[in-house]
């Protein structure tokens, strides 16, 4: 709004200062609206300039990429559901994996427009809404589609909906894989070792993926949330060799894996005294 009026001030303005043909003056105010973009663009360039900004596209990719073939993946989050939809939709990346929003499951439009693009999901219901009468939880579309050993299925982001005291769904754990969690029957066990192997195998590489040094982007960035991902999951997986060192009651175990976890903590990062 502060616009209006300002080509009648600049023909005012300029008419009293040098003489304009009717032709000159409305000359003046497309000419006045190009220099001010101009201008701006002179003065916050350097601010705006995201032509080297590839934290969200390597985060969107890091979740994505090392999935294991027609994974389903589960997912909480603005900016892990826009940038994995940037990567199938604009680039075609991964068709294989179906991504399934925790929050669009709760529209009545999502089911019918969504299921389409989603093949070999089964849907029990209408919505993922466990309160409403053609509504379904969560518990309920894991035991149509979580099941299947050849088709995994992975949470990122965390639940929408916790559906049992004290967190989680009824009859189903996670175990952190990568990026992600795994999803996986309660009755289902996987060994300490089995475990080490796959989410090793799925973890994003740390040399393609790892976003700039802290700093460059505000706290309240898109930017610094995908960072701050990046280091969790990178050091979780270090932290949980250590939380499963007591079960084996023996010393050397937990001095190994203190090493191990300090080794993960110094890929990608050689400053990593100064870090601590």
């Amino acid at each position: 709004w502060l616009g209006v009026g300002a080509s009648v001030f600049a023909h005012w303005l300029i008419s009293s200062i040098v003489p304009l043909t009717s032709k000159g003056r409305a000359l003046v105010g497309p000419s006045l609206a190009v220099l001010a973009v101009l201008a701006r663009c002179y003065t916050a360039f350097e601010q705006c300039d995201q032509s080297d900004n590839w934290v969200l596209h390597d985060y969107g990719l890091g979740h994505l990429d090392p999935l294991p073939r027609n994974s389903i993946l589960v997912v909480k989050g603005d900016i892990i559901t826009n940038s994995i939809r940037y990567h199938q939709v604009c680039r075609g990346v991964r068709p294989d994996v179906r991504h399934l929003d925790q929050s669009m499951m709760t529209y009545e439009w999502y089911t019918p427009q969504q299921s389409k693009h989603l093949p070999g999901i089964k849907f029990p219901k209408g919505l993922y809404h466990p309160y409403k009468p053609n509504g379904y939880s969560m518990r309920e579309f894991l035991l149509e589609n979580a099941l299947n050993e050849d088709e995994p299925t992975f949470l990122c982001g965390g639940w929408y909906h916790d559906e049992q005291e004290g967190g989680g769904i009824p009859g189903f754990i996670l175990m952190p894989m990568g990026a992600c969690d795994i999803i996986l029957p309660q009755s289902e066990k996987i060994g300490f070792q089995r475990w080490a192997k796959l989410s090793k195998a799925v973890l994003p590489n740390a040399t393609s993926y790892w976003p700039p040094a802290p700093g460059i982007f505000a706290i309240d960035t898109w930017e610094q949330v995908a960072m701050t991902d990046f280091w969790a999951m990178w050091h979780r997986r270090a932290e949980d060799i250590l939380k499963a060192c007591p079960e084996g009651g023996q010393l050397d175990y937990i001095i190994k894996n203190a090493g191990v976890a300090w080794g993960r903590l110094q890929v990608g990062f050689s400053d990593i005294h100064n870090r601590i």
